[in-house]
């Protein structure tokens, strides 16, 4: 049967994580630096190359792309589901992304006590 996309449905988008996306964000070493299973190949790539602290502030700038990535995902779809009447959808998916945003001013925060 496949996927049927008419003029009126959005394309299917594959906004979480995809492989391609993350390379081009961090510059072709998603692999060797993140991992896709929780990020936690970090570590191990780098062996004993970098100090905790530089690994955690490269975790650090990396889940703040990740969730700006999402913010924009969900206000997209917030903006579909709009347009099919379901505003209440829309509403809840437009509250996540200001949360994803506010998560990333905690982010922020844990960045600068890095940094002190």
């Amino acid at each position: 049967m496949g996927h049927h996309h008419d003029a009126t449905t959005p394309k299917h988008e594959h906004d979480h994580c995809t492989q391609a996306s993350h390379q081009a964000h961090h510059g072709g070493k998603h692999d060797a630096h993140f991992g896709h299973e929780g990020h936690t190949a970090l570590a191990e790539s780098e062996g004993g190359a970098l100090s905790m602290r530089e690994k955690l502030a490269k975790m650090l700038d990396h889940w703040q792309h990740h969730n700006e990535d999402h913010g924009t995902s969900y206000r997209r779809w917030a903006q579909h589901a709009r347009s099919e009447g379901l505003e209440q959808v829309a509403q809840t998916l437009e509250a996540v992304a200001e949360r994803s945003l506010a998560l990333n001013e905690l982010l922020n925060t844990a960045r600068k006590q890095l940094e002190a």
